[in-house]
């Protein structure tokens, strides 16, 4: 069952890290699939001597800083996201960070171009738009509270949902300075340009609507708390009873795949739209099909309750081919062509719609990385040793006692051995010598174009617990980035 997520947006940071760029696929029979790369990173630390968040845009340590706590980020590609702290709200970008309002944010959003933040104080929707530096509000009457915030993918039109004082529910569009009502009873999950068509949820049935200027269609009844759109919203996935259907353009609501919840791997990057315990995430894709689809749940019979996956090849025509179930871990490459799966303590590797195409990569594998091309995979495993492996060629053991791997936007692998709470950090690439990076490494982070690595945690002189943040560009060359720094903004 596909659950909500916090405040409106959740950063995707531990998805920027496993990130892959990608590229184009092509159906024949069907549309053409385009998607944004992520290609970038903002990641932030809460520096304990300065009282102040610091912010890294890829590899680059921004002079601006903020004074305080960040208690929640957002952002659609990794290249601009949006900080709240102290209820203040700011906008963060390889060129600095801005203040965007001084207090009283609730809900934010992005827009998929990264240039319209839309948010909320307690009564009031405020539009800022980056390209003049202005923040547009907008003042409902009677309103007590603003249940959801919406914006299109042009960037031109915002979306909202008043409740009043008697309860009610009113959806409205905003384009050029002016407001109009377009729903009652109704909380708006994603609004098309110029308002020509828009979807919105009535409270009490949790009923999903797609609507026209002039008509309504219902396409489903208590619709699951996450909505998935692609990037001109013609196309939403969502669950009702644990499985999951999906509609074009308004149509009929159809089952994707038979008796299961499911998401699509279509892009990482993305707008997360909506509000009062409802996400509409809307992905910066062409289309959420012609892509590999997962659904996921604890393992009954691992030792370690380790999540499982069922893996699905979904076409452009909705046809569905089964690619694996029950795999411990999956990757996807650059290119999306190639899907990768542990099934077991075995590494398989196929064409990402054929799983005819399997062809066993690797046994004896507890966990393993991928490279973009998707024929390198570096490999944990049982035995605690590190393997370089490649689809249809050799295996070889590089290490011993490893227990982690990540790849690097660069395409080396870092891997982490001899661990108990902190250990030695290396670097293999291909197989030339593995690289010594560090001694005292807690934990490594990668993006698509830095790594970080983090020193035990201990106590500076205020006895506050911290730990020193060490990145590098290339994976190769770390230098000291931040001293006693907090990732986590509720540590203590």
């Amino acid at each position: 069952m596909k659950k909500p997520l916090k405040w409106i947006l959740i950063a995707a940071l531990a998805a920027a890290a496993a990130a892959l760029a990608v590229g184009l696929l092509l159906d024949v029979n069907a549309k053409k699939l385009s998607y944004k790369p992520y290609e970038h990173s903002i990641t932030y630390f809460y520096a304990d001597r300065e009282g102040s968040t610091r912010f890294f845009v890829d590899s680059a340590l921004l002079e601006n800083k903020i004074a305080g706590r960040v208690d929640e980020f957002i952002s659609c590609d990794g290249a601009v996201g949006a900080a709240r702290a102290g209820t203040g709200l700011y906008r963060i970008d390889k060129d600095g960070v801005i203040l965007v309002h001084p207090a009283g944010v609730q809900n934010a959003l992005i827009s998929l171009d990264g240039n319209v933040i839309v948010f909320t104080t307690a009564t009031e929707v405020h539009i800022y738009d980056h390209r003049t530096g202005k923040v547009e509000d907008i003042k409902p009457d009677s309103a007590m509270s603003i249940a959801s915030i919406v914006v299109s993918p042009d960037g031109k039109t915002v979306g909202y949902t008043v409740k009043n004082a008697d309860g009610g529910l009113y959806a409205y569009a905003h384009e050029n300075g002016e407001s109009r009502k377009i729903a009652n009873d109704a909380l708006i999950m994603a609004v098309g340009d110029g308002a020509k068509f828009f979807y919105y949820v009535t409270p009490d049935d949790v009923a999903l609507f797609y609507a026209t200027p002039e008509r309504a269609r219902k396409l489903g009844t208590g619709v699951s708390s996450l909505l998935e759109f692609n990037r001109d919203l013609t196309e939403v996935t969502f669950d009702m009873n644990g499985v999951t259907y999906y509609s074009v353009k308004g149509s009929r609501a159809k089952t994707l795949v038979e008796g299961a919840s499911v998401f699509s791997t279509v892009a990482e990057c993305g707008s997360s739209q909506g509000g009062s315990g409802l996400t509409a995430q809307v992905k910066d894709a062409s289309t959420l099909f012609n892509a590999v689809f997962y659904s996921f749940k604890n393992s009954s019979s691992d030792t370690e309750a380790r999540t499982i996956y069922d893996l699905y090849y979904v076409n452009g025509h909705k046809n569905v081919t089964a690619l694996a179930r029950g795999a411990y871990q999956f990757a996807l490459s650059g290119d999306r062509k190639t899907l990768s799966c542990l099934m077991g303590n075995e590494l398989y590797a196929m064409d990402s719609d054929d799983p005819k195409t399997a062809e066993k990569v690797c046994s004896n594998v507890y966990s393993y990385s991928m490279d973009k091309g998707g024929r390198i995979f570096y490999c944990i495993g049982g035995d605690l040793g590190f393997y370089y492996a490649e689809r249809g060629g050799q295996t070889l053991k590089m290490a011993e006692r490893a227990v982690f791997t990540r790849m690097t936007g660069s395409g080396g692998c870092l891997f982490l051995t001899d661990y108990d709470k902190t250990g030695a950090l290396h670097l293999a690439n291909g197989k030339q010598p593995i690289k010594d990076i560090a001694a005292n490494v807690a934990h490594v982070e990668t993006m698509p174009k830095v790594s970080f690595y983090y020193t035990d945690v201990y106590e500076d002189e205020f006895g506050a617990k911290v730990y020193d943040v060490y990145y590098s560009e290339n994976g190769v060359d770390f230098v000291l980035g931040l001293e006693a720094a907090r990732m986590d903004q509720s540590e203590e």
